[in-house]
């Protein structure tokens, strides 16, 4: 899971699941800015041997849909 999950850190993915990528930031983890302001944020824990992910979207609906996308995304 870690190898894989450091492979996807190497890459600049245009679109997230419908969503088109404007910004992809790699300061604190792995962020991925939606050009609708959307994101979702990748972070390796220190402490344990999980990846947490964090999202914001401009709807309960629409954080629904992006927290959906966000984990199949680690295993494709």
């Amino acid at each position: 899971m870690k190898a894989k999950f450091t492979g996807r850190l190497g890459q600049n993915p245009r679109d997230f699941f419908g969503r088109k990528v404007k910004e992809v930031v790699r300061t604190d983890g792995f962020k991925l800015i939606c050009e609708d302001g959307s994101w979702v944020c990748y972070r390796l824990s220190g402490t344990e041997p999980v990846v947490r992910v964090y999202s914001e979207a401009a709807s309960n609906q629409e954080l629904m849909k992006l927290s959906a996308a966000a984990k199949p995304w680690i295993f494709e």
